[in-house]
């Protein structure tokens, strides 16, 4: 169901008073459940197992079919939602609003393929980017210290190949090791149940169309078993402009 037809049909909804409190439609809680369960790549039956719920119970969700709120919230808290964020009755607002609302929240997306970080190539497409930022919104602070480590050799490889670039020679038995050491900081986050997924993203900016950035994608296999598997993420492109390379994604 596309988002076009969602909208279309909660149109068509009775009328209720903007101010009166209502539960989200069934066909927004379909939408929603059906494209976040994608977006992570997850199977019917990998929701249904996180959820405590049965697969049935999520067949009927994705097709707008009523089933319990404990259900609900169950899925909602499979996906990292607090409880009631598929049920707890909120203010109805215009058609208008809402388009607006989810144009905001999705119109500046950008798709991004990514793969497995495993190779030198990766490391030195890595390097060659204008920035790199680490997206790691939902892993727990131990990690932090494994992540900051890959961040630091993402950095010296960068710096080094940019001062070859500027007529500084430098082997390949030098590059080499920072390659290595670089893949090590990986290997050990994946050794702890981190997927560690790696993508390119051009994004042109005023005066600088070559800008580009690489995206490091960091998720726990406990929370996000989809993620090994996944070719696709969504970027803010936002995010990647050169006056917001401060902000991170990890935020």
């Amino acid at each position: 169901m596309s988002l076009k037809t969602v909208l279309s049909r909660a149109s068509d909804l009775e009328h209720v008073e903007e101010s009166e409190l209502r539960k989200p439609p069934l066909d927004v809680v379909a939408f929603s459940v059906a494209v976040t369960r994608k977006l992570r790549n997850w199977k019917k039956t990998t929701l249904a197992d996180f959820a405590r719920v049965s697969l049935s119970t999520v067949e009927r969700v994705e097709r707008g079919e009523a089933v319990s709120d404990e259900a609900l919230d169950r899925i909602a808290q499979a996906f990292g939602q607090e409880p009631g964020h598929y049920t707890a009755p909120r203010v109805t607002i215009p058609r208008e609003q809402a388009e607006a609302e989810v144009s905001e929240t999705y119109g500046k997306l950008w798709p991004l393929e990514v793969a497995r970080f495993t190779t030198q190539a990766q490391v030195r497409e890595a390097a060659r980017c204008c920035a790199h930022l680490m997206h790691a919104p939902n892993l727990p602070e131990a990690y932090e210290a494994d992540v900051e480590s890959l961040r630091e050799y993402l950095d010296l490889v960068s710096f080094c190949l940019a001062e070859q670039s500027d007529g500084i020679p430098m082997s390949d038995t030098a590059r080499r090791p920072l390659y290595d050491h670089t893949l090590a900081a990986v290997k050990e986050l994946e050794r702890r149940s981190v997927t560690v997924l790696i993508g390119y993203l051009d994004a042109p900016q005023p005066k600088i169309p070559d800008w580009r950035v690489c995206i490091v994608s960091l998720t726990s296999r406990l929370t996000d078993p989809g993620a090994p598997k996944r070719k696709m993420m969504f970027i803010d492109k936002r995010v990647v402009a050169i006056e917001n390379m401060n902000m991170g994604l990890d935020d």
